[in-house]
């Protein structure tokens, strides 16, 4: 097989002018690795981990280097519609959502369920459990385990969530959130981000109860964010983390505070060509608009 991984193997070890003994030492003998990197043979897992450790290369890395530099039609398909999604270009979105939900791959029939409901709940602040996007919502609901990519999706749940079970469900949600987050965080920090769709997710929860008017809800969720010490993020983190913090402010705590940090957010933004974030720069336009009127009654 000419495509096997230890065709791949070997082609990174000799860019890296490494001998075999280097890489499969205490591995695999050194018989087993000529063939293996002749495409031969085949190892399990947990030696490939190994190797990968010797060669300093990722999993994720690795296969994209396996895939001739491409990314997995997964990934593809994530990328492809977040940004059509944080361009808001919602008629191609809508076009790709249409043209994948019949799609014979499972991904595609679920990243298309995933965005129609991210697609309605751009503008709307209730919508019901349709055909489209049940599978999106039945995954999430009944996996008690979130990866990777579940934790970038979860906030979809939200709005659904509250809509189908009431405010009081987004508690344990919330909770369960929090839970699987906690799983990818180590002593050496948060090496997938996973902090940063935390934010998100409590960002979706804080504007949700906003548009259900649950103000008290609202107000009680300030520690939630300041909980994530920023720290542990990266500059988008930071960013997000101030954004969500300027907006509480601006409903329940120092206006003028709030306001001034938002300012200094929209100036940087409009510096950028083009901008940084459009939904971003949407949520701030919308809510402090309403935070506004909200504080004049």
């Amino acid at each position: 097989m000419a495509d096997g991984l230890g065709v791949t193997i070997k082609q990174l070890r000799l860019a890296k002018g490494l001998t075999q003994a280097a890489i499969y030492s205490g591995i695999i003998s050194r018989s087993f690795a000529s063939r293996f990197e002749s495409g031969q043979y085949d190892i399990s897992a947990s030696k490939l981990f190994e190797i990968l450790d010797n060669l300093a290369i990722s999993v994720d890395e690795f296969r994209f280097i396996h895939q001739h530099y491409q990314p997995s039609p997964l990934d593809q398909a994530l990328s492809q519609t977040a940004r059509y999604y944080e361009q808001q270009n919602f008629p191609a979105l809508s076009a790709w959502i249409k043209g994948h939900q019949q799609s014979p791959h499972a991904y595609d029939r679920l990243v298309a369920s995933y965005m129609q409901i991210k697609l309605l709940s751009f503008d709307r602040a209730q919508f019901g459990i349709t055909a489209e996007i049940l599978p999106a919502y039945q995954h999430l609901q009944e996996t008690p385990t979130w990866t990777l990519q579940e934790l970038k999706f979860a906030n979809v749940l939200v709005p659904l969530t509250m809509n189908d079970a009431g405010l009081a469900a987004l508690a344990p949600l919330m909770s369960k959130m929090a839970l699987n987050c906690d799983r990818y965080l180590t002593p050496w920090g948060d090496p997938f981000k996973v902090l940063i769709d935390l934010l998100a997710f409590y960002g979706t929860v804080f504007q949700v109860l906003l548009s259900a008017k649950a103000f008290d809800l609202a107000r009680e969720l300030k520690p939630k964010f300041e909980a994530i010490d920023p720290v542990d993020l990266d500059w988008d983190g930071r960013f997000s983390r101030q954004v969500w913090l300027a907006l509480w402010d601006c409903y329940f705590g120092d206006w003028q505070a709030g306001n001034r940090i938002l300012t200094e957010i929209m100036t940087v933004e409009k510096q950028q060509r083009p901008f940084l974030d459009n939904n971003l720069r949407s949520i701030i336009q919308v809510r402090t608009a309403e935070a506004k009127r909200y504080r004049q009654k």
